[in-house]
């Protein structure tokens, strides 16, 4: 069989020649100088692998086939890492091929579970192919172009945001129809990646396994006859069956040789009525069992059974921090005496902790390590290690202060005079004393700008002229350099420059203030159906307005027609901002003339007329409209306006081409 990957590496201190199956189901490894290989790994046998780490000097990779691990080792790095990629790629092979039928055969149905599943989550083998294989959907959380080609992602986001839906149906309806669908959903889905990704992830997200037991309890239905007992019903589905025979394989004992298919003992509703009544679901969920419950002579037998084998071996626990060995090398015995929870005991001692902590190790156990890379090394890493190491008590600590040189100390001290500028020389020359006294001096109102009785006046300290006549004196007159007519520019501190700033200022403030105070969500007089309709009108503009824009800046030329159709879609956005603001301004003044009859109606009766000013009573109306969407309709007269600018350049020089062709 042709090799399909072939490597040098050494295996048990010999030379020889790491090899990869052109059927990519078997990995051989053969001796230097001979044909027959002496090693095989079949890749559904694999269990884990390791690699020593990029620090350390030897460079090798360990292969787990169930109970027997192969270690071989590379004269060079990459070659150790395209080996492991290989195996890492067998193992998601066989996971494709075999991963429905394993699935299939490993799911048993809930409430008759097959036989010998016993609650075993997938092997490792499984686990490693399922990491190996999720590495790649991953990283297509990454790929915006995967993301943007994914229509049944990007459906369930819309069923799931129905305003981003509206706001999509509509712009498709509103699209040029040199538009295809194709361009248009790429285009909308462009300036939406992030909203992908996110419902990507939250697709991804799966529901991790629970304490089944306390989730089910007795319901009781209220008898429907006066005089008769309350009937407790036990509601427990498929799925909760099987988390129990998962968490607890003594319930899939039981459950076998009671009421399996095989003995039928009992039928499968009377084992699930006296297992919830029974001294086994007490010792199950940690509870104490007393003389006064209930006995079951069919279940009972099961409290002082063990689970069979050792699902969970305990791993290698490093000396420092054993728990246990630290109790039987303490020089006094005392170790883990005073703690009574970490004491050995039996069942009957704190029991509900001792449920809990193998129910949570059984529940992490079941969990695939997808977060983890399928080859890493088993348990801590290094740095895991050296960060928990005792250092305290190493005697060859290493000193790993920084050192700091500080050169010229002299100069930063400010001992010389030398290196003193030539600005600060001038200061030290004055006196202090001299300096003060010209500044409070400076400060005086008469120095300012004081009246006659000495009170300081601001309008005469900035230069401030309340006289109206005087702002032509103060105007400055700017030349032009391109010939045009002088500007004038007002003079610092004059009545017209005061009036500028304090209008700007205001202005600013009442922005700042209608910014901040605002309601985004608020109708300001408008009605619900016409908020709405203009809310969807934004919408659908901002949508082509981005569209407009991606095509003029990319200056192709073959998207010129389209462009044209797209700025007479802008148009008729511009005519529909314009028809929501005729009907709200239709609506605003049928809530006048409503009104002025009410005031009519009410002169007539009591012959008292009203002062209701209804330009101020009554907000809506076109110039809400006009207000809401004045950065859109300025978008739209620039897009167009650029549009037409840059067509009647290319006209101009089209038609210069033109008779510089028809004079030659």
């Amino acid at each position: 069989m042709p090799p399909n990957f072939k490597v040098a590496a050494t295996y048990k201190k010999k030379d020889g020649t790491f090899i990869v199956g052109e059927d990519k189901k078997n990995a051989f490894w053969t001796p230097k100088g001979d044909a027959t290989p002496t090693v095989t790994i079949r890749a559904t046998e694999i269990t884990n692998l390791q690699q020593t780490p990029e620090t350390a000097k030897a460079i090798a990779l360990k292969i787990i086939v169930g109970d027997e691990s192969y270690v071989f080792t590379f004269g060079q790095r990459p070659d150790q890492e395209k080996t492991t990629e290989k195996v890492k790629e067998l193992i998601a092979l066989y996971k494709v091929k075999d991963g429905p039928a394993t699935a299939a055969a490993g799911t048993p149905a809930a409430g008759t579970p097959a036989e010998g599943s016993g609650g075993e989550g997938q092997s490792a083998a499984m686990a490693i192919a399922k990491a190996v294989a999720s590495k790649a959907a991953d990283e297509g959380w990454y790929d915006d172009n995967r993301l943007k080609g994914d229509t049944m992602l990007q459906r369930t986001l819309l069923e799931s945001n129905q305003a981003l839906k509206e706001r999509f149906n509509q712009a498709l309806k509103d699209k040029p129809e040199s538009v295809s669908i194709s361009q248009f959903t790429n285009q909308f889905w462009s300036a939406r990646v992030h909203l992908l990704r996110a419902q990507a992830i939250e697709n991804a997200q799966k529901q991790g396994e629970y304490n089944v037991l306390p989730e089910i309890r007795y319901v009781r239905k209220v008898a429907e006859k006066p005089g008769e007992e309350d009937i407790l019903l036990l509601n427990i589905t498929k799925e909760q069956v099987r988390l129990i025979f998962k968490q607890y394989p003594i319930v899939k004992w039981a459950y076998d040789e009671s009421a399996g298919s095989r003995t039928g003992q009992i039928s499968q509703n009377d084992f699930w009525t006296r297992f919830f009544k029974s001294r086994l679901l007490k010792k199950l969920k940690g509870e104490r069992i007393s003389q006064h419950d209930e006995r079951d002579l069919l279940l009972d037998k099961y409290l002082d059974r063990p689970e069979e084998g050792a699902a969970y071996p305990t791993p290698h626990i490093p000396h420092w921090m054993d728990l246990e060995g630290n109790e039987q090398n303490h020089s006094q015995r005392k170790g883990n005496r005073p703690d009574e929870d970490m004491r050995p005991s039996g069942h009957d001692k704190a029991p509900i902790l001792r449920v809990l902590n193998n129910l949570s190790e059984k529940m992490m156990a079941h969990i695939a390590p997808e977060d983890s890379e399928a080859h890493a090394p088993i348990g801590m890493d290094e740095d895991t290690y050296e960060q928990l190491r005792l250092r305290d008590l190493a005697m060859d600590d290493v000193d790993n202060r920084v050192v700091l040189n500080v050169r010229e100390q002299q100069r930063y001290a400010g001992g010389s005079q030398d290196d003193l500028s030539a600005e600060a020389k001038l200061y030290a020359k004055q006196d202090p004393k001299k300096v003060l006294s010209l500044l409070r001096s400076s400060l005086q109102p008469n120095n300012l700008g004081a009246d006659e009785q000495g009170t300081l006046r601001l309008d005469r300290a900035i230069g401030y002229q309340t006289d109206d006549d005087s702002d032509d004196e103060d105007e400055e007159s700017t030349h032009q350099s391109n010939g045009t007519a002088p500007k004038k520019k007002a003079k610092l501190g004059s009545h017209a420059a005061i009036s500028v700033a304090s209008k700007d200022i205001m202005e600013s403030i009442r922005q700042r203030r209608h910014a901040q105070s605002s309601d985004p969500t608020a109708l300001h007089g408008l009605s619900q159906a016409t908020f709405d309709t203009l809310t969807m009108t934004h919408n659908t503009t901002t949508e082509f307005l981005h569209y407009f824009w991606s095509l003029f800046l990319s200056g192709d030329a073959s998207k010129s027609n389209e462009l044209a159709q797209l700025v007479s879609t802008l148009d008729r956005s511009l005519d529909r901002i314009n028809a929501v603001a005729a009907q709200a301004e239709a609506e605003r003044q049928k809530l006048i003339e409503a009104a002025k009859r009410e005031d009519k109606l009410h002169l007539e009766r009591t012959k008292k007329r009203r002062g209701t000013n209804y330009e101020m009573a009554f907000g809506g109306g076109r110039k809400v409209v006009e207000a809401m969407v004045r950065p859109t309709v300025q978008a739209l007269d620039r897009a167009t306006t650029a549009y037409r600018k840059a067509f009647e350049e290319q006209t101009k020089e089209a038609n210069a081409a033109g008779a510089t062709m028809a004079a030659a």
